[in-house]
């Protein structure tokens, strides 16, 4: 992975946990904390299995040479890539914000 890409996720990761803490208070408790974590973790499986389900509609589209619907498919996975690469952030930050909880 290159590090310039690492880089920039990692600001991002930054911003997002500053944001955070701007509409919410440090985690009050450890179990608070895992809760929030998981439902982020939840919400990026989540965005996974749909991108798993479209690379397989995508493969039929591909293997019947349906280059239009194969298409549609990719444009999707796009999408859904870029909101699994959010959700990954959010986890990434809501660790942090974890990390900062415990240690204050």
């Amino acid at each position: 992975m290159r590090q310039g890409l690492i880089n920039s996720v990692a600001a991002i990761t930054v911003n997002e946990q500053v944001e955070s803490m701007r509409k919410f208070p440090l985690f009050s408790s450890t179990h608070e904390g895992y809760a929030v974590i998981l439902e982020e973790v939840e919400e990026a499986r989540e965005e996974v299995e749909y991108i798993v389900e479209d690379m397989n509609i995508m493969w039929l589209y591909i293997k019947a040479n349906d280059t239009k619907n194969a298409m549609y498919y990719v444009e999707k996975l796009k999408r859904r890539a870029i909101s699994a690469a959010c959700e990954m952030v959010q986890v990434a930050a809501m660790a942090q914000k974890f990390i900062e909880s415990v240690t204050e």
